[in-house]
């Protein structure tokens, strides 16, 4: 069992004092009444632990405790409601939803426009460590007015998933940078015909597979949609997408390298690539621990790459998670929640000696240490946390050094993900995907002007309303 994380109150007597001067008022699911004396506020946090996940539910009661320790005008309910595609919509207009909770990132511009998130910009002004967050990252929670309508909570790009295991049976050194597209492809063929396994798993449901043709078409030069001033266009039917398409289609019907399965999305394939049966995966650079916690991946076996870029690619597709505040939330739960989500994630890169206790008891309960993915801080500010955690790493990190050297290059360009009803766009990349796997003479021009012209349809309606 983890020691209990012991916050110093000191740290966060300014966010106390400052959440205490607005008469902080309580904060339910439904709208905002008084609560008890008038000068506490109950924020309800979505995304608590299950139960049944003992590990990750005593580190956050833990936070909890450590945090109204530290802010007793402030009491924490924990929801274990998460984001779900199919009711967060009916969820948020209706006022039923935590106040505060993450939510992808491919959401925010959305909710942005229809005016459904609260303005947090003053508290990037006054909080010191939002101030520090890498710019490529609060880029997406940016309205077109420049206010700021989230905290990002964590950040990844899309990346290529090396099984080093697999690699070294097929002959292939996992450590060798994959520099091209090409590179790729000898790396999948040589996989299928000297090893079990199959070259390369290719996402291709549940809007997966629309998301990472979108990060191959950016890497290819084309984006899905484009934006001038305040109107966003559908453009699916790009150079780079069919030129992603037409890399995807010769791995499947020239090179056999894609396996047998062409209905694949991350829970399907991520235990096959845990387990030996891929290559390699295009997938989220922060997959490290669903992969090795969930489905059983030797944490030695996981290497990551960064996206190869062709002449003209604009950079590697972002992503990742982002903290809301209900537009209905008063200024003071909105400072309640800011102070709530600085501490839960991001205090560990200005606070170093939490940083250090908090490592420690992630690792004692068989979390990984640290988060794989996107640093959300600077290079100086994240390589000082990478210090001050030391003794507690228990992620390999030399086997990621070719990714997170990417990370830090000049060159390096994170895109942002499609601004407007991203997930809808993506379901139509999923079906274009099935249909270029499931017909070796299928069109990839017309299949993307179809989709485009849905994609029209969906894009504009959406900026309509």
């Amino acid at each position: 069992m983890s020691r209990p994380l012991r916050r110093r109150a000191a740290v966060r007597a300014i966010v106390t004092l400052s959440v205490s001067a607005l008469a902080l008022t309580a904060c339910t699911g439904g709208p905002s009444e008084p609560s008890g004396d008038g000068d506490t506020v109950t924020l309800t946090v979505g995304d608590m632990p299950a139960a049944t996940d003992e590990a990750a539910l005593a580190i956050f009661t833990e936070k909890v405790e450590a945090f109204e320790d530290a802010n007793p005008d402030i009491k924490i309910e924990g929801s274990e409601t998460k984001y779900d595609p199919q009711t967060f919509a009916a969820q948020l207009a209706g006022g039923t939803l935590p106040v505060v909770m993450g939510v992808p990132v491919t959401d925010i511009q959305s909710l942005i426009a229809r005016d459904q998130l609260k303005d947090l910009s003053s508290h990037y002004e006054s909080e010191p460590v939002l101030g520090e967050l890498n710019e490529s990252v609060t880029a997406n929670v940016q309205g077109t007015d420049g206010a700021y309508y989230g905290i990002p909570i964590s950040a990844f790009t899309l990346a290529v998933l090396v099984n080093r295991a697999v690699f070294e049976q097929a002959g292939l050194d996992p450590d060798e940078t994959l520099e091209t597209w090409d590179d790729v492809a000898e790396a999948a063929v040589a996989v299928s015909e000297k090893t079990d396994a199959a070259g390369l798993a290719q996402l291709t449901t549940t809007n997966q597979g629309g998301w990472t043709l979108t990060a191959l078409s950016a890497a290819f030069g084309g984006r899905i949609e484009e934006t001038d001033g305040e109107t966003t266009t559908a453009t699916l039917d790009n150079e780079g997408t069919a030129e992603a398409l037409g890399f995807l289609s010769d791995l499947r019907w020239k090179d056999d390298a894609l396996g047998s399965n062409f209905l694949l999305d991350f829970d399907s394939a991520g235990p096959a690539f845990a387990s030996g049966q891929y290559g390699m995966l295009i997938g989220a650079s922060e997959w490290y621990n669903p992969l090795v916690r969930n489905f059983g991946m030797a944490p030695e076996d996981f290497g990551l790459m960064p996206l190869p870029q062709e002449a003209g690619g604009l950079g590697s597709l972002g992503g990742g998670s982002v903290s809301i505040v209900r537009a209905d939330a008063t200024d003071a739960e909105a400072a309640a929640a800011v102070a709530w989500t600085t501490f839960f994630h991001l205090d560990r890169f200005s606070d170093l000696e939490f940083a250090a206790e908090e490592a420690a008891s992630q690792a004692a309960d068989g979390g990984s240490v640290p988060r794989v993915g996107l640093p959300l801080v600077a290079p100086d500010a994240y390589a000082s946390y990478l210090e001050a955690i030391d003794e507690s790493i228990n992620v390999p990190l030399e086997n990621l050094e070719t990714y997170y050297s990417a990370t830090e290059s000049d060159d390096f360009t994170v895109v942002t993900e499609p601004p407007v009803e991203a997930q809808q766009v993506y379901g139509l990349l999923d079906s274009v995907l099935q249909a270029v796997f499931t017909d070796e003479n299928a069109d990839i021009d017309a299949l993307l002007e179809q989709a485009q012209q849905s994609a029209s349809t969906i894009v504009d309606d959406a900026q309509a309303q």
